[in-house]
């Protein structure tokens, strides 16, 4: 086992309990894996959760899908959307409920890093589609959970957590920075324990575990890639917070590998202010305005 393994360990140890996704939302997901299953199944497994019904009507009724009448149930929302973009409103919207119930004291402005995160996979999911990488969805997903382990921290080892954005803020140091020095080990890395725990699709666990370093994502490189940059557009936009008031440098490799160009970067700005206005959906309702 190496050192930093171990120093990882010893903080899991010391954590409470990982939160865990409801009972009702698990047999949603089941749902969801069982190819014999029918949008009526999955229409009745989501009667079971009120909450979660609700939040997807909402955001399926949004500006962000634009649809021309009304979605009124559960059964036209399953038939129109499919079960790929119905699991994505699930994992984000209860990651996000999960994550706030679990929190009592908080150093980071969590408004500020949801509204930081849908920046973040937004921007990914508008350079996705102009760079015709065949991904959509699936990243601007990535991108809102970019910064889940931040969350873990704040919330189970809040004194520490406190001292390090302290630190992080007071010698202009990136989060990830001040974790690696203080902690041995990083967000990124509790990113990944959690999307390992609640059994997150790869390419989602890959983004979150590298969006600082994508080249050592060989599988999901470019997913990786495009989060990465999302990040960093949705810092330099100052769009939300992600804790700090740096901006990280643009990894060359992931910069030549999308075949991005700062006349790009400036040409799809415009679309992607029209989305990230669209997508305000995403976030906790309480959060929004």
């Amino acid at each position: 086992m190496d050192n930093q393994t171990k120093k990882f360990n010893d903080l899991v140890q010391r954590m409470k309990d990982l939160p865990s996704l409801p009972a009702t939302v698990v047999a949603i997901l089941k749902v969801l894996d069982n190819p014999r299953s029918t949008a009526r199944d999955l229409s009745e497994a989501l009667h079971h959760d009120q909450s979660l019904a609700a939040r997807i009507l909402r955001i399926v009724n949004s500006a962000y899908y634009g649809f021309p009448r009304e979605i009124d149930t559960l059964s036209k929302a399953v038939t129109i959307l499919g079960y790929t973009s119905i699991r994505n409103l699930i994992l984000v919207t209860k990651t996000f409920d999960v994550m706030r119930a679990g929190s009592k004291e908080r150093s980071l402005n969590w408004k500020q890093l949801w509204r930081h995160a849908l920046a973040c996979g937004v921007a990914a999911q508008t350079m996705a589609i102009r760079l015709r990488t065949g991904l959509g969805e699936e990243v601007l997903l990535a991108g809102l959970l970019h910064d889940i382990g931040k969350v873990i921290l704040d919330t189970h080892l809040h004194q520490e957590y406190s001292e390090i954005i302290r630190q992080a803020r007071e010698r202009e140091l990136l989060l990830v920075e001040a974790e690696k020095e203080m902690l041995g080990v990083t967000h990124a890395d509790f990113g990944r324990w959690l999307a390992d725990a609640w059994n997150l699709p790869h390419n989602l666990t890959e983004a979150i575990t590298h969006h600082h370093d994508p080249t050592q994502s060989k599988t999901f490189f470019v997913c990786a890639s495009l989060v990465h940059m999302g990040d960093i557009l949705a810092r330099a936009l100052e769009l939300g917070g992600g804790g700090d008031d740096q901006i990280p440098a643009i990894d060359p490799q992931a910069w030549s590998a999308l075949g991005l160009t700062p006349a790009l970067l400036a040409d799809l700005l415009e679309d992607f202010e029209e989305r990230y206005d669209k997508a305000q959906a995403f976030l906790p309702e309480e959060d929004v305005g």
